[in-house]
């Protein structure tokens, strides 16, 4: 029997550990690198999007993922209530076009850190990454950058994260945002506008270990340990899919965890 995955649904996969960049192919990643330490403003990404306002430090232990300009951690973006972080709670990037993919280096991992996904200025789904941390093992705790910082804030996690457009979901604004004194901080942002297996380098199964799934901005399914990979839509039968493995994960998740409300 097929069934029909609801609209606006995003799924939310991990990387391996000490990852720092994204997998997905022919997609476009923001670093950070060039842009001045402290808050700035009206920040572009060419052919991208735009930054509302950014505030940008210097990698230490909290975060900074490694490149050839800077091996041993390269500035990133932190948002907080706290003037000590740049006290911008908030960052809103507007894309140029709709994308069906994002992904981030998520370092250092609070509770309060939040991001809230937009289309056409309707919110979609919001992932607050207390989920997310529950879900991530030990081998993913300390900062797994090399040269001085690695192994430091070894009780907190780091963690490549991906968000995936599903069944024809896409988006066109992301929030990122921590209402709290301590830091969201996080690095390599990128994006795809493309779904998920309409490139000839996609895999036939969602890049990254499944975590939580938003369905229709409503209740969240929660993967536990050992979930397996989330097989990609196969055009042109997007809408109505074969998807025993999925919706298996989902009768999984309401039995064993109940539907949790974000």
């Amino acid at each position: 029997m097929c069934f029909s995955v609801e609209a606006s649904d995003i799924i939310m996969t991990y990387g391996s550990p000490g990852a720092t960049d994204s997998t997905v192919a022919n997609s476009s990643v923001f670093n950070f690198d060039n842009l001045t330490l402290g808050v700035q403003n009206n920040v572009v990404w060419s052919g991208v999007g735009t930054y509302d306002s950014l505030s940008i430090t210097a990698a230490n232990q909290y975060g900074g993922a490694a490149d050839a300009a800077y091996p041993n951690g390269s500035p990133y973006a932190v948002q907080s209530t706290s003037a000590s972080l740049g006290g911008v709670s908030s960052t809103t990037l507007s894309l140029n076009a709709s994308a069906a993919y994002f992904g981030m280096w998520w370092s250092a991992g609070d509770a309060p850190n939040t991001l809230t996904f937009y289309s056409g200025g309707n919110q979609i789904a919001q992932f607050t990454v207390a989920n997310l941390m529950s879900a991530l093992p030990g081998t993913y705790l300390g900062n797994p950058t090399p040269g001085p910082n690695f192994g430091n804030d070894s009780s907190e996690p780091f963690a490549f994260i991906n968000f995936y457009g599903y069944d024809g979901t896409t988006f066109d604004k992301i929030v990122v945002s921590n209402n709290s004194s301590s830091g969201f901080e996080y690095d390599n942002d990128t994006v795809r506008n493309g779904a998920y297996g309409t490139d000839p380098s996609d895999l036939s199964t969602l890049p990254g270990v499944p975590v939580e799934y938003i369905v229709n901005n409503g209740a969240a399914i929660v993967y536990g340990p050992g979930t397996p990979p989330i097989p990609v839509p196969e055009p042109p039968t997007v809408s109505l899919l074969g998807l025993a493995g999925v919706v298996g994960l989902m009768k999984l998740g309401r039995s064993q965890r109940g539907q949790t409300s974000l």
